[in-house]
């Protein structure tokens, strides 16, 4: 397919169906409740061509799977289907499920001769993918424009041109929230810069794919956030960068130092804008920054919890606790430093707000790297180990297994034992981390339900990595509530509705409540309504404590 068949129609009445297949790759999320920057610039692109916006069909994935004949309808009759997609790392969703290289290749066979264009981070690390037509450059915004319109896309080398064009594409971009299925409860993936900017990258990371490089002004972020508030958007998160640390680094003797000041400007910034935001996120940081300005980064810390909402989480890649392996993998940082950035997290982001810390770490562990060795596990789980024991928090430990992709092969290692170790890693640390984290009694507030399973109701709260939270019961999908935390998985916690009412609780309910079991449930609920504690404390005669909950149980009807 030549991309002049397309450049033989007007490019003002191209009809173009936008589908978002997804993004989760390390420097940006963009699997729901997330949406990624990526496709918000693609739709400004194509706006910024002459577009109409009822010409242009937005549709995720998701949608196009529960809906099939009806977006391939569409999809035919349009001039171009784009898709921008890339999931880069490993993971396990809730919300969405990113597009396979089979479902792109089916799609594009299915509406054929219409052609498929395809873009996003899966160009770096993908070749020959079946039914592709047109294959973007790195950033499929500004290359969708020389694709339709014949416009030139600027040398790799030039960074502030192409940020001089995401500029225009974020602003025109926002409207795009909108269609998003789950706006308003959507969370807006904010980019302040591209490419990481170490002078080598880790072995394994996709970020080291990118040729093209540039730092967003701190005005160009600022106006996207307020034309994304004027649309209604409430939820935020500078996720789409390597380390936002290192945002408006300095250089000096070739490294790049935390510059306090460019931070400072830059949250103060967004919430001028948008006054009335629910979250303010964060993601990356590396450890080996901050430890390399330690006072530098206790004050962008400190800027960081004056600003941003509770519940905050800075991933740190630490990957390996082997120094074997992270010197065979290029990771900039060691295992003492991210203990110490860890520690110096704890002490600025630890406070509580509404019974949550404000900001915590969370750390990355990735096996099957380069050099790893039988030792490797039992280095990580000790290290793991050490941060429980010395009451350090860590809000997520994130275990997963690097990728094949772009020459890069992984080291392989036993499905048994890697097992056996992530178990262990859940009985012994992430369950008792937990309940450090989210002691029972917990308030956790607007927890969105995303997922009803039995007589169980999962949601999450919208930001960075929110805990999954299993609420006993069938709750309307889609709504939000106040929960308290009343035990704990490896994972996730148990929750139940805030406050609760005691006599509208089913017996799923009831027997969720510590030590209670179905049977005594069942008992409370056939004595419903119950009067008050001391009622409820003669009908279990004793058998079980609920000393620490009963300040919070209501006895209304």
């Amino acid at each position: 397919m030549n991309q002049s068949l397309i450049a033989t129609k007007k490019t003002s009445d191209l009809k173009i169906v936008l589908l978002d297949g997804y993004l989760d790759e390390p420097s940006c999320l963009g699997v729901p409740p997330y949406i990624s920057p990526h496709v918000r610039y693609a739709y400004g692109a194509l706006l910024d061509l002459g577009i109409a916006p009822d010409s242009i069909v937005y549709a995720t994935i998701d949608q196009l799977r529960q809906a099939r004949e009806e977006y391939l309808d569409m999809a035919r009759s349009a001039d171009a289907v784009v898709v921008i997609a890339g999931a880069t790392v490993p993971g396990r969703y809730l919300g969405g499920r990113p597009i396979s290289t089979r479902e792109i290749g089916d799609l594009g066979s299915a509406i054929e001769p219409v052609p498929l264009i395809l873009g996003g981070p899966i160009v770096l690390c993908q070749d020959d993918i079946r039914g592709v037509s047109l294959v973007c450059s790195e950033i499929a915004a500004i290359s969708l424009q020389a694709i339709l319109g014949g416009r030139s896309e600027p040398e790799p080398g030039v960074g502030h041109l192409w940020a001089e064009r995401i500029a225009r594409f974020a602003l025109l971009g926002a409207t795009l929230t909108t269609r998003h299925p789950s706006f308003p409860y959507v969370v807006c993936e904010l980019e302040t810069f591209r490419g990481c900017p170490r002078r080598q990258n880790c072995a394994f990371c996709s970020e080291g794919k990118k040729q093209v490089r540039y730092q967003r002004p701190v005005a160009d972020v600022v106006a996207e956030v307020e034309a994304l508030a004027g649309q209604g958007n409430r939820y935020y998160r500078l996720g789409c960068q390597s380390d936002l640390f290192l945002y408006g680094a300095r250089p000096r003797a070739g490294q790049l130092y935390p510059e306090p000041a460019v931070i400072q400007e830059l949250y103060q910034g967004i919430r001028q804008v948008a006054p009335a935001l629910k979250v303010l996120h964060m993601d990356n940081a590396n450890p080996a920054t901050i430890m390399r300005d330690p006072k530098a980064a206790e004050a962008i810390m400190e800027i960081i919890c004056r600003y941003n909402t509770p519940g905050d989480v800075a991933a740190f890649g630490l990957e390996s606790a082997d120094p074997v392996v992270l010197t065979a993998n290029r990771v900039e940082t060691s295992p003492e430093e991210t203990l110490a950035a860890i520690r110096l997290m704890n002490q600025i982001g630890g406070d509580r707000q509404d019974g949550i810390p404000r900001l915590l770490p969370g750390l990355n562990l990735l096996h099957g790297l380069i050099g790893e060795r039988p030792e490797t596990m039992e280095n990580n789980f000790r290290y793991l180990q050490r941060l429980l024991d010395t009451d350090l928090l860590v809000r997520r430990i994130n275990i997963r297994q690097v990728l094949t992709w772009g020459g890069y092969k992984p080291t392989r290692i036993s499905a048994h034992r890697f097992q056996a170790y992530k178990d262990k890693v859940n009985d012994e640390i992430n369950k008792p981390m937990l309940r450090k984290v989210f002691p029972i009694g917990t308030l956790l507030r607007d927890v969105h339900i995303e997922e009803v399973r039995g007589q169980i109701s999962f949601g999450r709260q919208l930001g960075t990595y929110p805990i999954l939270v299993g609420i006993p019961g069938e709750e309307a999908l889609g709504s939000i509530l106040d929960v308290r935390v009343i035990d704990h998985g490896y994972r996730s916690v148990t929750a139940l509705p805030a406050p609760f009412y005691i006599n509208r609780a089913s017996v799923a309910q009831l027997a969720a409540l510590p030590g209670m079991g179905r049977k005594r449930a069942t008992r409370l609920f056939l004595a419903q309504p119950l009067r008050d504690a001391n009622q409820v404390e003669q009908l279990l005669e004793g058998q079980v404590d609920l000393s620490s909950i009963l300040p919070w149980i209501s006895f209304s009807h």
